[in-house]
């Protein structure tokens, strides 16, 4: 007797994949525990006819390659092919793939096949110019796929290929060995290159060779952190190396991880999945190696492993083993809260740092002392990661620990939390009997080094007496993020915020002038910022970058008037956006004219927004700006590409918002005079809105000068 199948649907990187959970049979047992809270389900199972050789993934979109086939995670099948698969890597902006086979002669070869138009062959690695491929990758901007390749007459060599026709525009020449594997730091810095034991990282930019060094061992995989602070390299005895970017000197290792065969990083870089046997994956929080988890992949054969979010952004890990791919939810891990209390901490630091309106400078100098901004910073601190760990108190058991005769305190000790010492005068001792008499208000927490919190301060008190003792350790040891080196002195903030008053002052002339030409209104404001950011660069040295930052918001009712109107996306038929930009020009053709200098390394990001009014029939697009196709763009965060070209016009609304970012680009390229002979990196954003409005159609602009000072 056939039985119907009950389907519940996960959402994995966009796909939905269908899962078998219950039959007619077994409805009587689900209406019974219908009744108790059901957990979620927490382990997926995919079945594979056979065993995964590779993996790789586009954000949270999964693609695995048995020998001769690449599939989505749900089984749809992108490629079949005779020679053998040895690799895949997926371009960032998910528009393409690379894979790496060998035929039955054991001859290498790179080829690249594009993603949504499935098996259509893009290009094929001309080997017998350039050498056989060994290793292939993308660069994080998804502007070149990489392939390394050995060649019996010139060496090795590392190839970067353009996306149109996968050309090759540079190269680094001699490199030591023939490559296996390559990884790229997520901000472009580095591209590190492993052969055996052999690690070679190489200062992107320069294409020059950063640090070479022996791992010891064979090395199985290696990965840059999310946040570009570490270099982790495994090897296969089992060691985890922690490789500081700045200095490349170890940092951290973690061993004891069995067979070592592959890692990754999860989204913040807080835990790192080892697969450690055939159907393990060993779970080890960064922070704190002694936490472990083991998750068993069920399959054998299991040689990788990769983090995704689901559609609700819960965190799953995906292991591949010969039998399934099993997918297993994650919800009990922790955020990373030195990253995200110490980005808070910077946000409302910048904010404090900014002149108050009125103030003079005399009165800044006052106000920003050395001593007032490191206790400020420690004020905010505080206040965060209180707000952050919340209610620990009712969570936690507390008990009596021992007196300390000579410093005056007593111990109380915590379950979850570190002992505190509370002062305590050795007269009152006696009416410590248990701590259930103790009641803890006003409490402070602190964060740990090791993202654990702690008490910072809190007021005790004794029922048994109602007497009250005060805990205080605010001027705890500081934090490694608030370490002295990544300071900005004084006289720096100073000379930033004499340039900020500048713009300020360029703006409001701006806006007057653009008000009496009728241009914008008071209905329209534009926002000027600038900050002094430090960084280090690709060879460790500390560096200023100065960011300049402006954009504007229209009251909605007058957005129509003084913004872009439905489907324009000129610079001149936006008010708001034109007396912006007049900003910068004014800007730069004066006092800021010191930035740009020719051949000066800049960033620029560019954000165009569109509201979500239907596009019906079609808007023509008459190639002002260029013809684009599959250009690499940040759309609500995520890199994908956009096509726009006069044949086709504009369709979507994307493309609109592309095109207001690029309208700031030709703005500045035409008229701030050295602007386009700077050597210019450009990110181009585009967010869409939910709603509908020319309130959602506008631009910003921020720029971002390169070791400044």
């Amino acid at each position: 007797m056939n039985q119907k199948l009950l389907l519940s649907v996960i959402l994995i990187g966009g796909m939905a994949v269908g899962l078998p959970v219950a039959s007619n049979a077994r409805k009587q047992k689900a209406k019974e525990a219908a009744t108790q809270p059901a957990e979620p389900k927490t382990t997926y199972k995919f079945k594979r006819a056979m065993p995964t050789v590779a993996m790789d993934k586009y954000v949270t979109t999964v693609y695995t390659a048995d020998p001769f086939n690449v599939y989505t995670i749900s089984g749809d099948n992108l490629l079949d092919q005779k020679d053998s698969i040895r690799s895949i890597r997926v371009n960032p902006s998910g528009v393409n793939y690379a894979v790496i086979s060998k035929n039955k002669k054991g001859v290498s070869s790179a080829d690249i096949y594009h993603i949504m138009n499935v098996k259509e062959h893009l290009k094929k690695f001309d080997s017998k110019r350039y050498g056989a491929p060994t290793a292939v990758g993308y660069t994080p901007d998804a502007r070149n796929i990489v392939i390394a390749a050995s060649n019996p007459m010139t060496g090795n060599a590392i190839y970067f290929l353009e996306q149109r026709k996968f050309q090759p525009v540079s190269m680094i020449q001699s490199v030591p060995f023939q490559v296996e594997k390559m990884e790229f730091s997520p901000n472009g810095y580095y591209l590190a290159a492993v052969n055996g034991n052999q690690v070679i990282i190489y200062n992107l930019q320069e294409k020059k060779i950063r640090k070479q060094f022996d791992a010891g061992e064979k090395v199985s995989d290696l990965a840059f952190s999310p946040d570009n602070s570490d270099l982790a390299v495994l090897t296969d005895d089992g060691l985890l190396t922690l490789y500081n970017t700045r200095t490349f000197d170890v940092r951290k290792m973690v061993d004891d991880l069995g067979e070592a065969r592959s890692l990754a990083y999860n989204f913040d870089g807080k835990y790192m999945a080892v697969v450690s046997d055939d159907n393990k994956v060993t779970l080890v929080n960064l922070l704190r190696d002694s936490e472990r988890e083991d998750y068993e992949g069920d399959g054998g054969q299991l040689r990788d492993v990769e983090f995704v979010t689901d559609a609700d952004n819960n965190t799953l890990l995906v292991m591949p083993t010969a039998a399934n791919i099993v997918v297993r939810r994650l919800p009990h891990l922790k955020p990373f809260y030195n990253k995200l209390i110490e980005d808070e901490v910077d946000r409302k630091m910048d904010e404090w740092l900014k002149m108050m309106p009125g103030e003079s400078m005399e009165d800044y100098r006052k106000r920003v002392t050395e001593e007032s901004r490191a206790r400020q910073r420690r004020l905010f601190e505080d206040e965060i990661s209180t707000n952050f760990a919340g209610d620990l108190l009712a969570g936690a058991t507390m008990s009596l620990g021992s007196y300390d005769r000579a410093n005056g305190v007593l111990a109380l000790n915590f379950d979850s939390m570190p002992t505190i010492y509370l002062p305590v005068p050795e007269s009152d001792v006696t009416s410590f009997h248990n701590a259930g008499d103790l009641a803890l208000s006003d409490v402070m927490y602190g964060i740990l080094p090791d993202d654990s919190f702690e008490i910072v301060y809190a007021k005790v008190t004794n029922k048994a007496d109602g007497k009250s003792y005060i805990y205080d350790n605010l001027m705890r040891a500081d934090l490694q993020y608030m370490a002295a080196d990544d300071a900005i002195s004084l006289e720096m903030l100073q000379q930033q915020q004499m340039e900020e008053l500048k713009l300020q002052e360029l703006r409001q002339k701006v806006v007057e002038e653009a008000k009496k030409m009728n241009v914008i209104s008071d209905h329209t404001q534009i926002a000027v910022d600038s900050k002094v950011v430090p960084e280090y660069d690709a060879n460790g040295n500390k560096i200023l970058n100065y960011a300049v930052s402006v954009t504007y918001t229209v009251d909605p009712e007058f957005s129509v008037h003084e913004d872009f109107g439905p489907g324009k996306y000129h610079i001149n038929e936006s008010g708001a956006a034109s007396s912006m930009l007049d900003i910068l020009k004014q800007a730069f053709e004066g006092d800021f004219s010191q930035y740009l200098v020719p051949g000066k390394k800049m960033k620029v990001r560019l954000l165009g927004t569109a509201d979500a009014s239907p596009i019906v029939h079609g808007i023509p697009y008459d190639g002002s700006y260029g013809e684009f196709e599959e250009e690499p763009v940040y759309i609500d965060g995520r890199l994908q590409t956009i096509s726009v070209n006069t044949k086709d016009g504009i369709k979507q609304n994307e493309q609109l918002a592309f095109l207001r970012a690029l309208g700031v680009k030709d703005y500045l390229n035409r008229n701030v005079n050295k602007f386009k002979d700077m050597n210019t990196d450009y990110r181009y954003e585009v967010n869409v809105s939910k709603d509908k409005g020319s309130e959602h159609r506008r631009i910003t602009l921020e720029l971002t000068f390169v070791d400044a000072y």
